[in-house]
């Protein structure tokens, strides 16, 4: 049993991922300004994978950029995958648990908003999906949850998940310790009682 995937999945059930992806818009817009002001991926063809890609809607977003090849996504939440997959034909989606699972293929974007501090082990998968970026692709993710946070760090009880909590040097030191380069960290969108999004980005130079 994993209670995140369980959550989610009735929280997609119910059609709560549409007010989730409503409050990631701004984050996620923020996110790609990053990627196209810090580095030349999407000045030339590349191809894209979405680590907790809920119902898709990051996939075919990026799906319609001009030099896009090849955008996929994968989670773990099987409703989820459903909605994915019965709105865009066009596209790959992975019902996997992204903890088990190896990609197939190289990615010049590996991408990620509000997912990585459900796994257990955030540090090893990072290792791990820094093996499938291409040489100058990237990482980047973002996450909301985070021991700076302090408005975050009720949801186990709050929302019926389990968290792993790190600060920011921390998941800085995941990217390091990956080999990623050129780490750059920005808290975006914060206002009273919320430090923003945390939003981290490495990139891929050998």
């Amino acid at each position: 049993m994993n209670i995140n995937i369980d959550t989610f999945n009735d929280w997609a059930a119910k059609g709560k991922d549409v007010k989730m992806q409503e409050g990631h818009v701004d984050a996620v817009n923020k996110m790609l300004d990053l990627i196209d002001n810090k580095t030349k991926v999407f000045k030339q063809s590349f191809k894209f994978l979405d680590i907790g890609c809920g119902n898709g809607w990051v996939v075919r977003k990026i799906s319609k950029f001009k030099h896009c090849l090849l955008a996929e996504g994968i989670d773990g939440a099987p409703e989820m995958i459903k909605k994915a997959k019965a709105d865009d034909s066009e596209n790959t989606y992975y019902l996997q648990n992204i903890e088990d699972w190896t990609p197939n293929k190289k990615y010049d974007i590996i991408f990620s908003m509000e997912v990585f501090y459900y796994f257990k082990d955030p540090e090893k998968i990072i290792l791990n999906l820094s093996k499938y970026i291409k040489k100058d692709g990237l990482l980047i993710i973002g996450i909301d949850h985070y021991k700076e946070n302090l408005e975050s760090l009720n949801w186990d009880k709050e929302y019926n998940i389990l968290t792993n909590t790190f600060d920011i040097q921390n998941w800085k030191d995941f990217f390091i310790k990956a080999k990623l380069d050129n780490i750059f960290s920005i808290q975006y969108g914060a206002k009273e009682k919320w430090e923003g999004t945390l939003i981290v980005l490495g990139n891929k130079k050998t």
